[in-house]
């Protein structure tokens, strides 16, 4: 947890302010665009490769450029009305980029919750797995006169907290 803490304390310091002139606050909106953009596209390729060393190595990278696009769009946005004295094409730049990573982002998404999908799946084989060894299993208990029942074979088994077989 701390070292979590401190992570997070070093991305607040990295992030700096905007410059003045609109121009090159936009040019630093690109900026981080990119960077955040690639990081995506980094992403996707280990989720199709099901790369998970990597996808896991991406995480503070990914959570870093995230907290950095964040802080600078939120400054952008307090600066919109600036935006009318940018330079046009500037402005069509940022407006291209934006929509190709937005394109990018959705299929980060998509990535994620197939990998989400994936992995319930798993667990759910798993779980039918484990119910299906117990259920196989012999499993002896004691009657009241000290016999062996056969009841134990009948036993509910529970799997998680809102599954009993």
């Amino acid at each position: 947890m701390n070292k979590k803490n401190n992570t997070e304390q070093q991305n607040r310091k990295k992030v700096k302010s905007l410059p003045r002139d609109i121009n090159a606050a936009i040019k630093s909106v690109i900026d981080i665009i990119k960077q955040l953009g690639e990081v995506y596209s980094e992403e996707n390729k280990a989720l199709k490769q099901a790369d998970t060393k990597k996808f896991m190595a991406l995480q503070e990278k990914k959570i870093s450029a995230t907290h950095e696009y964040q802080t600078i769009m939120a400054q952008m946005i307090a600066r919109k009305n600036d935006l009318n004295k940018a330079d046009p094409e500037m402005k069509d730049r940022l407006k291209k980029l934006h929509n190709n990573f937005s394109t990018i982002s959705k299929e980060n998404m998509r990535s994620i919750e197939r990998m989400q999908r994936c992995t319930e799946r798993l667990g759910n084989t798993i779980r039918s797995a484990a119910v299906r060894s117990a259920h196989n299993t012999r499993g002896y208990s004691y009657g009241e006169t000290g016999a062996i029942s056969n009841i134990s074979r009948k036993k509910a088994i529970s799997s998680g907290l809102s599954e009993t077989v």
